[in-house]
């Protein structure tokens, strides 16, 4: 740019003159250039996507690059300045205005970068998280975010101070040595966080499914946070469990992958009854109840020969995990006052003792 001055026919003020204004000029046309026509042709060009990801790309970064145009003119501008002029310009007031020009730069790239990250785990939240049976990303979504946004802060600082000259490696050691000291005091909060995350990506369980815990209660999946897992009983309470504990513990998991549930009628008849009639009451009562499902087929067992009964077992399946106590209760009901009707007996727990007379004792 100086040669090109410099054939310029003029004083060498207005050459100076000439060239700030050629900074200024070529960094407002750029600008524009970028708001009118190339943000204005990719805005027309991610309307027509599917997507709302690109959209929300553009409109949180086309303002931060267009800062980054004016930060870049500006820069521009003062070298020039200071290559003209350097005689009458101190260092120290160089090194100022180089540092704050240095520093905006930084902070504006940081603010885009968060800005990107921002508009994809919001686009994420909106579009992938909602579809989701678990409300776990949708918490870890916002905490991704600020952490982000902590960390992008944070990097802005130190490589500011580190181009000032001021030694950045004792604040790093002290961060270090902050977040050691933080992690051992949050390690439970810590440990339960890595815990919703596990569950998040391997999903054992979702919103919704019957599970059995380990102290062998049945619940509901409530909801899956961040910190701990929510689960519902049968007598609609709440049962906290923290992630920490539940991804070292054995769960089982009754409804998935088939929703199904089986139920189980185990009973007692006595020693004079028909085991075929039994059998036959027994499957015809779980046929003709609305819930229980035809595949699979309800099965009949002859468990065991039992001290006072024979012992036998109805076994069949509800296509739903909140039919499964009605329908078993039901279901007894009705296999009761069939076996009162055909005369079956159930019998109760009998024992025979028999009476020996003592032998008299001679003398």
């Amino acid at each position: 740019m100086d040669l090109l001055l410099e054939k310029i026919p003029v004083t060498p003020l207005l050459q100076n003159l000439i060239g700030v204004a050629v900074i200024i000029l070529a960094t407002a046309l750029v600008s524009v250039i970028l708001r009118s026509v190339l943000f204005a042709v990719i805005g027309r060009l991610t309307h027509k996507t599917s997507t709302t990801l690109d959209d929300r790309l553009l409109k949180g970064s086309k303002n931060y690059i267009a800062l980054l145009v004016y930060v870049f003119g500006l820069s521009v501008l003062f070298n020039f300045i200071e290559s003209r002029y350097a005689e009458y310009i101190g260092n120290s007031f160089v090194r100022v205005i180089d540092g704050i020009i240095y520093g905006a730069g930084v902070f504006i790239v940081a603010l885009l970068l968060v800005r990107i990250v921002s508009a994809v785990l919001g686009w994420y939240s909106e579009t992938v998280a909602v579809r989701t049976e678990t409300t776990l990303d949708d918490e870890f979504m916002p905490l991704l975010d600020r952490s982000f946004k902590i960390i992008a802060y944070i990097l802005a600082v130190l490589i500011v101070l580190d181009h000032y000259g001021i030694d950045v490696k004792g604040l790093v050691a002290v961060l270090g040595v902050g977040s050691l000291a933080v992690a051992l005091a949050a390690q439970d909060t810590l440990a339960n966080m890595i815990g919703g995350f596990t569950l998040m990506i391997d999903r054992p369980f979702r919103v919704g499914d019957m599970v059995r815990l380990p102290d062998n209660r049945r619940v509901t999946v409530y909801e899956i946070g961040i910190r701990s897992t929510k689960f519902l009983t049968f007598d609609h309470t709440l049962v906290i469990v923290p992630n920490a504990e539940l991804i070292k513990s054995t769960v089982h998991n009754i409804t998935y992958p088939k929703p199904r549930v089986r139920i189980v009628v185990d009973v007692g008849v006595g020693y004079d009854s028909e085991i075929e009639k039994v059998r036959e009451v027994m499957i015809d009562e779980a046929i003709k109840h609305d819930n229980i499902m035809a595949n699979p087929k309800p099965q009949f067992f002859f468990l065991n020969f039992g001290d006072s009964s024979l012992d036998v077992s109805l076994r069949c399946h509800v296509a739903r995990a909140e039919d499964h106590r009605r329908t078993s209760s039901e279901l007894r009901m009705a296999i009761l006052n069939r076996f009162r009707v055909e005369g079956i007996e159930i019998p109760f727990p009998q024992r025979v003792i028999t009476m020996v007379q003592a032998e008299p004792v001679s003398d």
